[in-house]
């Protein structure tokens, strides 16, 4: 009980967090000569980040259709709100107890605030398509840019994988159950290949349609979050279950427990919500839309995840109908919403169905900027093909495919290989811990190349945007760069050793190849240097010869 009532205190703090960083991120934004022109006409806002853009040395060859409200739906659609209630609320529950709700929630929600408000802070100061691959380049160099750039991708394309293949696996069983149509391993990867084909089309149209829709789908996760909610307390009314039964650790089925891997599985619904850093190029007012998007994301997903979670941790007893485990808690929603009647209940299996997918379209929108702005430094191979962005889409078309097909070339092989015909969660959780490790590695990079420019008073430690938090941004940067350094080893360390001897041979290929580029790149012209940024060659001049092919909309 004394750990279920210090994670609530936890989450309290954490509310009180995140109004202090708002605070102080005002401030910071009023003290800035940043100035986002609202009152002035779009034509006068886009050159405004055109020129922001071409001092960089980049030419503004995507379209800038993202606004404050799409910017935010994509970080908060990035973030797996629903999908992770739905499809990984179940494996942690499993893994730790309701503990990993009353006690592990809490926690992640505090540090998850901590590293959106440092990865806030990068956003605001370098706002290119990029992301973590610029914002490493920007505060560390070159070697740093190209590990965070690498490390970032792959561990994109992982959780997408792992998004992907659960989200088939749960349409197959909604298949089976409501059609009563069982169609063996070939309809399972042709819904893989479906998902990624429909999720890829849709990123083929740009980040127009992108937008609207994630706008749309942030709504419809809060709608369902408020829906499900709702539904379960009606259902048991008027009996309650108690709070006290979140401090449990074990396991209703009698399995081995483990609070921190039900932790980490968990950690996978707080990464992704740096996407929009990745779209910053295509953000109106990137500065100012970018950051706030990225830290009230997290703040949304901490808040209303501990009122869902909660809540259904709690009534899961509720009409349990043979469901003996929490890994069956997607199965048991599905059920109680058959209470509804098919009309209804099949309305909230699409709208649940349509959050997950979009959640999958915008990790390929995530990694194939990243794809792109590698290529455009020449830092990937095939450079000259996958920097090529479509004068009809205004979309890095090419880096959209070869992300795609690299995601769905590895989750149609690890379906393949697969023994039964649903996804093994050992599978699941390797991956997991995979992209977890990838990921937070690419968070940590940057921040701590910012960290040491701080402590050794060099040049970059002047990487400062209109949205920061003044004084106190260097003990959160510290703060961020150990959770997620502590975080990310805990997830090496949960591999399985074969999966561990591979990942570190594919390091040491790694750290081959990389150091052979970065001599490579070294032998070249320096890049031109903007203040303490130094990206691109190009001149003003060259970059709006290079626009006249891609006029804006």
């Amino acid at each position: 009980m004394f750990l279920l009532w210090l994670g609530c205190l936890m989450f309290m703090a954490s509310c009180a967090l995140s109004l202090f960083i708002v605070r102080k991120a005002e401030l910071g934004a009023v003290k800035s000569l940043h100035q986002s022109l609202h009152h002035y006409s779009p034509y006068v806002r886009y050159m405004q980040d055109k020129h922001d853009l071409n001092g960089i040395g980049f030419a503004q060859q995507l379209t800038r259709h993202i606004g404050g409200l799409s910017s935010a739906g994509i970080a908060f659609t990035a973030l797996s709100f629903i999908g992770g209630a739905l499809l990984l609320l179940g494996p942690a529950a499993e893994a730790g107890g309701p503990a990993v709700i009353g006690i592990g929630w809490p926690v992640l929600t505090f540090f998850g605030l901590i590293t959106a408000s440092a990865l806030a802070s990068l956003a605001s100061a370098v706002p290119t398509a990029g992301g973590c691959y610029h914002w490493a380049l920007s505060a560390g160099g070159r070697r740093s840019g190209l590990w965070t750039g690498w490390l970032h991708l792959m561990g994109t394309i992982l959780l997408l994988v792992t998004t992907n293949l659960l989200l088939a696996d749960w349409i197959y069983m909604v298949l089976e159950k409501r059609l009563g149509y069982a169609g063996g391993e070939e309809l399972r990867l042709i819904l893989i290949l479906v998902l990624f084909i429909t999720q890829a089309l849709l990123n083929v149209r740009g980040v127009h349609e992108l937008g609207r829709l994630a706008g749309f789908t942030a709504i419809v996760q809060l709608f369902v979050c408020m829906a499900v909610a709702i539904f379960l307390v009606a259902a048991a009314w008027p009996s309650m279950y108690p709070f006290q039964m979140l401090s449990g650790t074990a396991s209703p089925s009698g399995g081995e427990t483990s609070l921190v891997l039900g932790m980490l599985l968990l950690q996978r619904l707080f990464l992704g919500g740096d996407s929009i850093g990745q779209m910053a190029e295509e953000t109106k007012d990137p500065r100012v839309n970018v950051p706030w998007s990225i830290f009230f994301s997290a703040l949304m997903l901490g808040v209303f995840g501990y009122i869902l979670f909660v809540i259904v941790m709690m009534f899961f007893p509720l009409g349990r109908e043979g469901f003996a485990s929490y890994l069956e808690i997607g199965s048991w929603l599905a059920a109680l919403w058959d209470r509804l009647g098919a009309f209804l209940s099949g309305i909230m299996m699409l709208l649940i169905l349509w959050a997950v997918w979009m959640n999958g379209s915008i990790s390929i929108a995530a990694a194939s900027r990243t794809l792109f702005a590698m290529a455009r430094d020449e830092a990937a191979p095939f450079s000259g093909k996958l920097m090529a962005v479509s004068e009809q889409f205004r979309t890095p078309l090419r880096s959209v495919l070869a992300v795609t097909a690299a995601a769905a070339s590895v989750a149609v092989t690890l379906k393949a290989v697969s023994a039964s015909g649903v996804t093994p969660q050992s599978m699941l959780a390797q991956l997991a811990m995979l992209g977890i490790g990838a990921m937070h590695t690419a968070y940590a990079l940057p921040i701590g190349a910012k960290l040491y420019g701080v402590f050794t008073n060099r040049a970059n430690a002047k990487l400062k945007g209109p949205w920061h938090i003044g004084k106190y941004g260097t003990a959160v940067d510290m703060a961020a760069v150990c959770w997620l350094t502590a975080t990310g080893l805990v997830a090496i360390a949960m591999l399985d050793p074969i999966v561990l001897s591979v990942l570190l041979c594919a390091l040491l290929a790694a750290s081959c190849i990389i150091e052979w580029k970065y001599r490579a790149m070294l032998k070249k012209s320096p890049f031109k240097v903007v203040g303490s940024i130094r990206f691109s060659r190009r001149s003003i001049d060259e970059c709006i010869r290079i626009e006249r092919k891609f006029p804006q909309q």
